[in-house]
């Protein structure tokens, strides 16, 4: 059987979903000819006009609901058209958990578009359905973005979601950057950075996405130990990330240069280094945080820290 690559662009309505891929098809060859067959879950206000499939020779199939989108129908759109590669307008409401794809159509990426000036009312009334949208897409681009301000807030609770996903922003003029001046809540620019507990959720994700300006800064704050390794030690707080559910643990893996010995579930007041380093345990290259000095504090419990 002959592997068909399967992408899915996701988004809640009028996210721009249709728009993407009409713009995909236009500019790439390879998508035009007969190769495509695009599988619409969700109708919004833009349309794939029959001039429009005609002119670029492009297949289309739709879904009125997901009981009809299983197995057996992929394979019967796959013998009707014989396309090189599917591209699915997914439905936000779906579930993709619940969904299996022939083995040979194999997921090669799930795009998923955020309206940025409606991110506010989404993420705080529906959460579940945000939290689903974003979780498998390994590429996550806000568009409408011009007079937005608070995109680096928002950046931050996206990669709270999907610690793996690229995310890009997009303005009127149509380019696409990951570049924001970060509005953090504590002084970027001193040598020593002291971390108060609503700030570790904030840090933890930049950090990750920006850990070269951290370098060479003593960085201080309270934290807990989560597990004792044979070279290093797991330090991090409990984060909502999502919603009372989804509680998540967001932790580093810290060379302890101290003489100081710690067990698993103290509470440590730690002055680290940032670096980017490998790690034996996680067998890559990682963010690590170097101890020059740990304070035990006394037991207490790990209060959830939220963003």
């Amino acid at each position: 059987m002959v592997e068909v690559p399967l992408f899915i662009v996701n988004g809640l309505i009028e996210s721009g979903k249709t728009t993407l891929i009409k713009e995909i098809i236009e500019n790439n060859e390879s998508y035009q000819g007969g190769n495509t067959l695009i599988v619409v879950c969700e109708q919004g206000e833009v349309e794939y006009e029959d001039d429009w499939l005609k002119k670029y020779d492009v297949n289309i199939a739709y879904v009125d609901n997901q009981s009809e989108l299983t197995k057996e129908f992929l394979i019967a759109l796959d013998k009707k058209y014989e396309p090189i590669q599917i591209v699915m307008e997914f439905n936000s409401f779906y579930n993709l958990d619940d969904l299996e794809f022939p083995e040979y159509m194999p997921l090669y990426q799930q795009v998923t578009l955020i309206d940025a000036t409606k991110f506010a009312v989404y993420f705080n009334n529906m959460k579940q359905v945000f939290n689903d949208v974003v979780k498998y897409a390994s590429l996550i681009v806000f568009n409408r973005c011009d007079g937005v301000k608070e995109l680096a807030s928002y950046r931050r609770q996206v990669r709270a979601l999907n610690k793996e996903c690229q995310i890009g922003f997009e303005g009127s003029n149509g380019v696409l950057t990951t570049m924001l001046d970060e509005d953090l809540p504590y002084d970027i620019t001193k040598k020593v950075i002291i971390l108060e507990d609503n700030d570790y959720p904030t840090w933890y994700i930049d950090v990750f996405d920006n850990y070269s300006k951290y370098e060479g800064k003593t960085i201080k704050f309270k934290t807990f130990v989560r597990d004792i390794l044979d070279e290093s030690i797991v330090v991090g707080r409990n984060v909502m990330t999502c919603c009372e559910n989804d509680i998540q643990f967001l932790g580093y893996e810290v060379i302890n240069e101290t003489d100081v010995s710690v067990g698993i579930g103290d509470c440590i007041y730690i002055e680290c280094e940032v670096t980017h380093e490998y790690s034996v345990f996680a067998k890559e290259e990682v963010v690590m945080l170097h101890a020059k000095k740990i304070s035990k504090l006394p037991k207490e419990e790990d209060v959830v820290l939220s963003f």
